[in-house]
């Protein structure tokens, strides 16, 4: 575990404190204790037993929510190029996930959380996957990032390989049984969901279970909803229903929720989805490489929908950075809804502290403040590229896509420093990733006769 000579009791002086959206900037320090913020603000008292961390010319921010990732795509990069959604889940992802062993599942969580991290992603709630979910549960705990993870759950669908079906009952037992290993571990950083893929891919009568347990636990459900019109068309030959409207049919928003993408929905299923306090993750980068559309997330937002922001896998994305989704949210609401309907501040608040409560999380994270948890972002203010005089969420939404933080600290402890991963060796992972791959895609070749894959 990275940071475990990382003081239990620390303050970092001379620093600036972005705290929240909005407010002004706090001059002076953070005090941290157990991986929660005990004191913030100039003037603290001396104290003996807190270790002093000279962090001077240094902002402070909360830490980027990554609201929606595949950690087992991390390896899929490029092989899924100029396909729409139905295609691009039975020609490329579907296969390629079937093919995941063990070995190659440890190996990109490894690299997609090494990414999220360098990106100043301090919390993930990640998709998961069929099979083997507990590599990814490991991983996450040895690397230190806050994950909300779950099993895929998959008992139906058209086009999906036998490999990524289970039984109702196996995947609904496993799915528990995952909650019951590793839901609050490692103090807390580690949660488990539901993760049903979508209404296309699991049974009406295991929606309804799911939901009746989500109820009993206070589970959260992470789920796909209405990113393109196929999905809605073929959800309503299923079940007569679009995604959202069925999710509530079936009970699903009466516990924890968050929906990802939300691309085409309509004026009442935003009152829906309000109404049940679900929340929802705005993918702009993956829904645009699919060509999925733009989902209405000011209009969402204006509703008073908790809206985060999610970079999705890096089959549809190439990038697991909040901060490019930020800029590339910002400006796609703008085409849409028109210049200065969204303003930087509260695209900053779907990054940090909206974001949080989209996945359930905002009493513990997504702001600075006495009682959080201290997932922190430490960027030299000497560095950034914007005038020292523009708002700082305005610099982070518009100029940040490149920018990378000199610190990443999650639940107390430094993950990141110098701009390098401490986890371990960057170059070791990136190495075993490229193998794995290059095993995957044999495996593959095998199986499959007809695949193919973009020439080097």
């Amino acid at each position: 575990m990275p940071g475990e000579d990382w003081p239990r009791r620390w303050r970092m002086e001379g620093v600036r404190l972005l705290c929240a959206p909005g407010e002004p900037l706090l001059e002076g320090a953070i005090e941290v204790a157990d991986g929660c913020i005990t004191a913030l603000g100039p003037n603290l008292p001396p104290d003996a037993q807190i270790t002093s961390l000279d962090r001077t010319g240094m902002l402070v921010i909360p830490g980027f929510v990554q609201g929606h990732i595949h950690l087992c795509q991390s390896l899929f990069q490029g092989l899924a190029e100029g396909r729409r959604l139905d295609r691009w889940l039975r020609e490329r992802i579907w296969p390629l996930e079937a093919a995941l062993d063990e070995e190659s599942l440890r190996a990109a969580a490894r690299w997609g959380i090494a990414q999220t991290l360098l990106h100043g992603g301090t919390t993930i709630l990640d998709m998961g996957t069929v099979h083997d979910t507990d590599v990814i549960a490991e991983t996450a705990r040895e690397m230190g990032v806050r994950i909300i993870l779950g099993k895929a759950l998959m008992d139906a669908g058209d086009g999906v390989p036998p490999a990524l079906t289970q039984p109702p009952e196996t995947a609904f037992r496993e799915a528990l049984a995952l909650h019951d290993r590793w839901h609050g571990s490692a103090d807390g950083r580690l949660q488990v969901s539901f993760a049903p893929r979508f209404t296309l891919s699991v049974s009406g009568a295991l929606w309804r279970q799911l939901a009746a347990e989500a109820r009993r636990r206070g589970m959260l459900v992470h789920t796909h909803a209405s990113e393109t019109p196929w999905e809605n068309e073929r959800c309503r030959e299923m079940h007569g229903l679009t995604p959202v409207r069925a999710l509530a049919e079936w009970g699903v928003f009466d516990a924890p929720s968050v929906l990802v993408h939300t691309v085409c929905i309509d004026e009442e299923e935003i009152d829906l989805l309000a109404g049940h306090g679900v929340g929802v993750i705005h993918c702009p980068g993956s829904n645009a490489k699919l060509g999925s559309g733009t989902a209405p997330a000011w209009r969402l937002h204006a509703a008073g929908v908790a809206v985060g922001l999610g970079a999705d896998g890096v089959a549809c994305n190439d990038q697991l950075s909040v901060p490019a989704e930020m800029r590339l949210a910002a400006q796609l609401q703008s085409l849409r809804e028109g210049p200065g309907v969204l303003s930087a501040r509260e695209v900053f608040a779907w990054a940090t502290d909206r974001g949080a409560a989209a996945v359930n999380l905002g009493d513990r994270i997504g702001r600075l403040a006495v009682g959080r948890r201290a997932d922190l972002l430490l960027f030299r203010e000497a560095e950034l590229p914007w005038p020292p005089d523009l708002p700082r969420e305005q610099g982070f939404v518009y100029a940040s896509a490149g920018l990378r933080p000199a610190e990443v600290i999650v639940d107390g402890r430094q993950l990141v420093a110098g701009g390098e991963l401490l986890t371990g060796d960057l170059s070791t992972i990136r190495r075993e990733a490229a193998q794995q791959r290059q095993r995957l895609l044999a495996r593959l070749e095998r199986k499959e006769a007809q695949w193919e894959f973009p020439a080097n």
